[in-house]
Order: structure tokens, then C-alpha cells, then sequence
């Protein structure tokens, strides 16, 4: 019988809550001293975490938590730019999922297809609306997906949008249940909470 290996834990910096890796950023410094964020865990060197979340953030800076885990004197970061930047990745990985859901073909496109394609019960988890979608468009897929209980994020401008699925401009793109449709989620709440969105 096997047993399950523990995830890794580590603390974030502001808040010093203990989590599971995965549910921290990953920030390291560089040879001239900067912060930069390793949302994938890739970069060499010892590690700081915080909480996906701009005050756990702005807490470690406040604090000079990034100097004390460090081990320099002066570490100079911005949490608007460190914010900024850890937003940035997570919404390239979105934008990665969302390619990858292309070619696996779980998406639909268009306004008309995805209405349809929500009628089939428990058929698709997730809608995609461009952030520069007509406000009749916006109702009318809204409306469905709400009363189908689907949820709705705004993500990107139509050509935007459009070129991640290989189309033209697109204002709503739909992802089919299952399991990359529900890391995409896991990404754009994410994005909600470090980009300060309501």
C-alpha cells in the first residue's frame, strides 16, 4: 500500500500563516539585489513566500520581512510593482491553460455556440467574457450561465481572447467541465485577490 506524500509546507512572510507551497508566491532575489516573483518555482536560490494576496504582501515589505529572509540589509521592493508582477504571471499561466484547453478541444466560441453548449446540463464549467463585450452580449450569457450556475470571469479584449483560442476576435469563449477548467478557476480567483478586483 502506498502512502501519500505530505506536501511541502512553508510560512508566509506577512501573515505567517504555515500553507502548502503551492498555495504561495515564491519570491528570490537577484544577483543586483532585486525581488522578483517565481510563481513557478523555477528560480535558483533560497526562497520568501506570502499568501496570494496583496495586504499579506504589503505586510512582509512593511515589515522587512524580505530583508530578514534574505539576509541583506536593504532589500528594496514596491508591493504595487511586486503586486503587478505577480499578476502578470498568473495571468500568463491563465492565458497558457486556456491554450491548452484549445488543443485538448474543451472550448466553444461564440456568443451563439456557447448558449448552446450551456444547455446541456453540467456540459461546460467555465465562461470566458472579453472585457470589452457589448452589454447585450454580456446579459444575455450572464443570464444563462447564472441561472445554469457556470461562472463568469472577464478576461482579456476580444482579440485578445480570440487569439489564445486560434480565432478571430471573440467576445465569450466557453471551457467544457473537467479538471483544467477547474485549475483555470484556481487561477483567476488568484488573479482576483492580487490584483485587488472586486
Amino acid at each position: 500500500m502506498s502512502v501519500a506524500r505530505r506536501k511541502p509546507e512553508r510560512t508566509c512572510i506577512g501573515c505567517r500563516q504555515v500553507l502548502p507551497q503551492d498555495d504561495l508566491v515564491r519570491y528570490v532575489l537577484s544577483p543586483d539585489g532585486a525581488v522578483l516573483v517565481d510563481y513557478r518555482n523555477r528560480l535558483p536560490g533560497r526562497g520568501a513566500y506570502t499568501c496570494i494576496d496583496r495586504q499579506c504582501l504589503a505586510a512582509a515589505l512593511s515589515r522587512r520581512q524580505f530583508s530578514r529572509t534574505f539576509k541583506q540589509n536593504e532589500v528594496e521592493a514596491d508591493a504595487v510593482e511586486l503586486s503587478e508582477a505577480v499578476a502578470k504571471e498568473i495571468r500568463q499561466k491563465i492565458v497558457n491553460l486556456v491554450g491548452m484547453a484549445r488543443k485538448s478541444a474543451s472550448i466553444v466560441t461564440g456568443s451563439n455556440m456557447v448558449l448552446g453548449a450551456m444547455a446541456a446540463q453540467g456540459a461546460i464549467g467555465l465562461v470566458l467574457l472579453a472585457e470589452d463585450i457589448s452589454a447585450s452580449i454580456s446579459d444575455k450569457v450572464e443570464g444563462s450561465a447564472g441561472a445554469k450556475g457556470i461562472p463568469c470571469w472577464r478576461l482579456l479584449d476580444k482579440e485578445a481572447l480570440g487569439k489564445i483560442v486560434g480565432k478571430g476576435a471573440r467576445s465569450v469563449v466557453a471551457l467544457k467541465a473537467g479538471s483544467l477548467t477547474d485549475a483555470i478557476i484556481a487561477e483567476l480567483i488568484r488573479y482576483k485577490k492580487i490584483a485587488g478586483e472586486s
